[in-house]
Protein backbone atom coordinates (compact mmCIF):
# COMPACT_ATOMS: atom_id res chain seq x y z
CA UNK A 1 0.00 0.00 0.00
CA UNK A 2 3.17 2.18 0.90
CA UNK A 3 4.34 1.59 -2.19
CA UNK A 4 1.36 2.43 -4.30
CA UNK A 5 1.19 6.04 -2.35
CA UNK A 6 4.54 6.77 -2.99
CA UNK A 7 4.01 6.13 -7.03
CA UNK A 8 0.57 7.88 -7.03
CA UNK A 9 2.38 11.08 -5.01
CA UNK A 10 5.60 10.67 -7.73
CA UNK A 11 3.44 10.33 -10.77
CA UNK A 12 1.29 13.47 -9.30
CA UNK A 13 4.86 15.37 -9.50
CA UNK A 14 5.45 14.66 -12.95
CA UNK A 15 2.17 15.42 -14.10
CA UNK A 16 2.43 18.39 -12.31
CA UNK A 17 6.28 19.32 -13.88
CA UNK A 18 4.96 18.08 -17.13
CA UNK A 19 1.51 20.21 -17.43
CA UNK A 20 4.15 23.54 -15.68
CA UNK A 21 7.23 22.63 -18.46
CA UNK A 22 4.39 22.86 -21.29
CA UNK A 23 2.14 25.59 -20.05
CA UNK A 24 3.21 28.81 -18.79
CA UNK A 25 1.64 31.84 -17.06
CA UNK A 26 -1.99 32.30 -17.53
CA UNK A 27 -2.13 28.37 -19.13
CA UNK A 28 -0.84 29.92 -21.99
CA UNK A 29 1.24 27.08 -24.20
CA UNK A 30 4.59 27.49 -23.66
CA UNK A 31 5.31 25.58 -27.35
CA UNK A 32 2.32 27.63 -29.15
CA UNK A 33 2.33 30.32 -31.51
CA UNK A 34 -0.18 32.66 -30.00
CA UNK A 35 -1.49 34.01 -33.45
CA UNK A 36 -1.58 30.92 -35.73
CA UNK A 37 -1.82 27.82 -32.88
CA UNK A 38 1.01 26.54 -34.57
CA UNK A 39 4.05 24.90 -32.84
CA UNK A 40 5.98 27.73 -32.35
CA UNK A 41 10.14 28.90 -32.29
CA UNK A 42 11.06 27.28 -29.18
CA UNK A 43 9.18 23.99 -30.22
CA UNK A 44 11.08 23.68 -33.63
CA UNK A 45 14.26 24.03 -31.91
CA UNK A 46 13.45 21.31 -29.33
CA UNK A 47 12.12 19.20 -32.30
CA UNK A 48 15.05 19.96 -34.64
CA UNK A 49 17.54 18.91 -32.45
CA UNK A 50 15.93 15.31 -31.31
CA UNK A 51 15.64 15.22 -35.39
CA UNK A 52 19.16 16.13 -35.18
CA UNK A 53 20.33 13.58 -32.29
CA UNK A 54 18.12 10.62 -34.05
CA UNK A 55 20.71 10.19 -36.74
CA UNK A 56 17.59 10.08 -39.37
CA UNK A 57 18.12 12.17 -42.88
CA UNK A 58 15.56 15.15 -41.81
CA UNK A 59 14.42 17.98 -44.27
CA UNK A 60 13.93 21.93 -43.62
CA UNK A 61 11.71 24.09 -45.67
CA UNK A 62 11.30 27.69 -44.42
CA UNK A 63 8.81 29.19 -45.94
CA UNK A 64 8.49 33.26 -45.84
CA UNK A 65 5.45 35.08 -47.04
CA UNK A 66 6.87 37.87 -49.54
CA UNK A 67 5.63 41.46 -49.30
CA UNK A 68 3.90 40.73 -45.54
CA UNK A 69 5.10 44.19 -44.21
CA UNK A 70 3.54 46.06 -46.60
CA UNK A 71 0.21 44.76 -44.58
CA UNK A 72 1.43 45.81 -41.75
CA UNK A 73 2.44 48.83 -42.77
CA UNK A 74 -0.96 49.30 -44.91
CA UNK A 75 -3.76 47.94 -43.10
CA UNK A 76 -2.42 47.84 -39.93
CA UNK A 77 -1.20 44.90 -37.48
CA UNK A 78 -4.26 43.21 -36.80
CA UNK A 79 -5.08 42.78 -40.04
CA UNK A 80 -1.42 41.01 -40.59
CA UNK A 81 -2.11 38.69 -37.93
CA UNK A 82 -5.60 37.61 -39.09
CA UNK A 83 -3.77 37.38 -42.57
CA UNK A 84 -0.80 35.36 -40.76
CA UNK A 85 -3.87 33.14 -39.31
CA UNK A 86 -5.23 32.50 -42.70
CA UNK A 87 -1.48 32.02 -44.32
CA UNK A 88 -0.69 29.03 -41.11
CA UNK A 89 -4.00 27.31 -42.34
CA UNK A 90 -3.28 27.17 -45.93
CA UNK A 91 0.37 25.80 -44.93
CA UNK A 92 -1.12 23.33 -42.25
CA UNK A 93 -3.23 21.53 -44.90
CA UNK A 94 -0.59 22.03 -47.81
CA UNK A 95 2.20 20.30 -45.22
CA UNK A 96 0.16 18.15 -42.78
CA UNK A 97 1.08 14.54 -44.23
CA UNK A 98 5.08 15.98 -45.06
CA UNK A 99 6.05 16.83 -41.69
CA UNK A 100 5.31 19.53 -38.84
CA UNK A 101 5.11 22.89 -39.49
CA UNK A 102 5.85 25.80 -36.99
CA UNK A 103 5.59 29.40 -36.67
CA UNK A 104 9.35 30.74 -36.93
CA UNK A 105 8.49 34.01 -36.06
CA UNK A 106 7.46 37.21 -38.06
CA UNK A 107 6.57 36.20 -41.44
CA UNK A 108 8.25 32.64 -41.59
CA UNK A 109 7.34 29.69 -41.03
CA UNK A 110 9.67 26.50 -40.82
CA UNK A 111 8.44 22.51 -42.00
CA UNK A 112 10.53 19.92 -40.36
CA UNK A 113 10.43 16.63 -42.33
CA UNK A 114 11.58 13.60 -40.53
CA UNK A 115 12.77 11.04 -42.59
CA UNK A 116 12.49 12.56 -45.79
CA UNK A 117 11.69 10.62 -48.85
CA UNK A 118 10.15 13.19 -51.32
CA UNK A 119 12.87 15.53 -53.05
CA UNK A 120 12.78 18.66 -50.94
CA UNK A 121 12.20 20.64 -54.45
CA UNK A 122 8.75 19.30 -55.27
CA UNK A 123 7.98 20.13 -51.88
CA UNK A 124 8.81 23.34 -52.51
CA UNK A 125 7.16 24.09 -55.54
CA UNK A 126 4.21 22.40 -53.90
CA UNK A 127 3.33 24.29 -51.24
CA UNK A 128 4.37 27.41 -53.26
CA UNK A 129 1.37 26.30 -55.52
CA UNK A 130 -0.92 25.93 -52.90
CA UNK A 131 0.10 29.12 -51.15
CA UNK A 132 -0.52 31.24 -54.15
CA UNK A 133 -3.80 29.38 -55.54
CA UNK A 134 -5.29 30.35 -51.79
CA UNK A 135 -5.75 33.83 -53.37
CA UNK A 136 -4.70 35.58 -50.20
CA UNK A 137 -3.07 38.56 -52.15
CA UNK A 138 0.45 37.42 -51.29
CA UNK A 139 2.65 34.82 -52.20
CA UNK A 140 5.27 33.29 -50.45
CA UNK A 141 8.78 31.47 -51.36
CA UNK A 142 10.59 28.78 -49.73
CA UNK A 143 14.31 27.37 -49.19
CA UNK A 144 15.05 23.92 -48.45
CA UNK A 145 18.35 21.94 -47.07
CA UNK A 146 18.76 18.26 -46.13
CA UNK A 147 20.62 17.25 -42.85
CA UNK A 148 23.89 16.78 -43.32
CA UNK A 149 26.65 14.89 -41.00
CA UNK A 150 27.98 17.40 -38.21
CA UNK A 151 24.70 19.15 -38.87
CA UNK A 152 23.59 21.46 -35.69
CA UNK A 153 20.41 23.40 -35.54
CA UNK A 154 22.04 26.48 -36.39
CA UNK A 155 24.13 25.03 -39.96
CA UNK A 156 20.92 23.34 -40.57
CA UNK A 157 18.43 26.74 -40.36
CA UNK A 158 21.43 28.57 -41.85
CA UNK A 159 21.57 26.93 -45.36
CA UNK A 160 18.18 26.88 -45.58
CA UNK A 161 17.93 30.25 -44.91
CA UNK A 162 20.92 30.76 -47.63
CA UNK A 163 18.48 28.60 -50.03
CA UNK A 164 15.49 30.94 -49.78
CA UNK A 165 17.18 33.98 -50.11
CA UNK A 166 19.06 32.91 -53.28
CA UNK A 167 15.57 31.77 -54.54
CA UNK A 168 13.64 35.19 -53.98
CA UNK A 169 16.74 36.77 -55.78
Amino acid sequence: MELQITLLIASSMLLGYMVKSRWGLNNKPLWVDQITGLPNRADFERSVEIGLRSSRNIGLIIIDLDDFKSVNDHQGHLAGDRLLRQAAEILLNATCDTGTLFRWGGDEFVLLIPAASDTLDSTCISIEQQFQSANLGLSCSTGSTWQQANDTAITLFERADQNLYSNKS
